[in-house]
């Protein structure tokens, strides 16, 4: 018999006495979470890390001394191409719908898991609130109660704080993947009109939803549309996608969301046209780049904007939108579901039911992936 899996998590967190303990979290979860990680630790070499978030020494201590063969992760744990390439790991798994934060080797054939399909309905809803928060300037009008400016001098009058309601915009949803369609479905039944941009056009949605119309175009998108919402993830080809150019084709005290990823916005394009005034739009971002969190320079750039500006509306949130306690659980129990189902797998024809990237799912019998050593061992 050879020697068990040797799996490393970068986090207590995925544990049974963390999110699996958490009062939010519904019993019937928090039993699944319990029985994965007792089945875990039966049929694996298992170590957690001892804390939420490792440094860079500290990860690389582990896969230099432990020599795991599967690392688990998320978001917070960085985990550079140099870690990987001459280490022992056949597979990484994230519990995270985006995985930018694992450095990929091209060619190394080291398979890669996330957890996607989980968080479209409680990331739909956050985005919904922010939107109708900024319309409504719900921040601005809530920290004028809150530092007292609300006196008896100030009378109600019918021009006074006004702003505006969502089912006059349109609304501009830039990638319709699970987030976009989720929300066309929420949105579509305030009579909200819609254009959206994708890969490929959706005509069963267009069908389902006739406010729903498809622009093959970035530029008439950001050209027409009061509110942008961002819903792409965040690679080669999009990083910094929104750019200066985009940005200055935007309505004057138009919209702009972003709940995907930070850097897919140039924020230096972003903050520079803001600054000169060449363009005058609203924010409302659970995101930032480029890094998280929000550099204190950029964020006091924006401040200083604000106090200029006071007719713009920003609305800036701490990464966020997924944070739903029934969401989270859920995405631990897909990311151990995963690591039991590739511990136990034989062939490339057992990973066919698991997360993996769409990059590798397309491909995978043409990778020359490093786990097939692992199904060679004696067993």
């Amino acid at each position: 018999m050879s020697e068990k899996v040797r799996i490393f998590l970068a986090s207590n967190v995925f544990s049974p006495s963390e999110i699996g303990s958490n009062d939010k979290v519904s019993n019937k979860l928090r039993e699944k979470i319990g029985d994965l990680w007792t089945e875990l630790n039966i049929i694996s070499n298992l170590k957690v890390h001892d804390g939420r978030f490792p440094s860079e020494h500290q990860l690389k201590k582990e896969i230099d001394e432990f020599k795991p063969d599967m690392l688990g992760c998320h978001l917070s744990h960085e985990v550079k191409k140099e870690l990987l390439e001459n280490s022992s790991i056949f597979a990484v798994a994230t519990s995270t719908m985006g995985y930018n934060h694992i450095g990929r080797v091209s060619g190394d054939g080291i398979l890669i898991t996330h957890t996607p399909g989980v968080l479209f309905e409680t990331v739909t809803d956050f985005t919904i609130s922010i939107i109708m928060a900024n319309l409504r300037n719900l921040i601005d009008l809530h920290q004028f109660v809150w530092d007292g400016n609300w006196t008896p001098s100030e009378k109600w009058d019918l021009d006074q704080s006004l702003c505006s309601v969502i089912s006059n915009k349109l609304l501009g949803i830039v990638g319709l993947g699970q987030i976009g369609q989720e929300v066309v479905r929420r949105l579509s039944h305030w009579g909200v009109n819609i254009m959206y941009t994708d890969i490929s056009q959706n005509l069963e949605m267009e069908r389902a939803y006739p406010n729903l119309k498809y622009s093959s175009s970035f530029e008439e998108i950001f050209t027409n549309c009061d509110i942008v919402s961002i819903h792409i993830p965040l690679n080669d080809r999009t990083e910094g996608i929104i750019n200066r150019d985009l940005l200055k084709l935007m309505k004057k005290g138009a919209l702009l969301v972003n709940t995907a990823r930070g850097p897919i916005i140039n924020f230096h394009d972003l903050l520079e046209l803001l600054e000169k005034k060449e363009i005058s739009i609203n924010l409302a971002f659970d995101v930032f780049g480029p890094t998280e969190p929000i550099e204190p320079e950029i964020l006091e750039r924006f401040k200083k904007i604000k106090k200029e500006q006071k007719n713009l509306s920003f609305l800036f949130v701490p990464h966020n939108a997924s944070a739903d306690a029934e969401t989270r659980a859920k995405m631990n129990i897909m990311f151990l579901q995963d690591i039991i189902s590739i511990i136990r797998s034989k062939s490339i024809k057992d990973l066919g039911k698991m997360h993996i990237i769409p990059e590798q799912k397309r491909n995978l019998e043409e990778i020359d992936l490093r786990i097939k050593k692992y199904w060679e061992r004696e067993v």
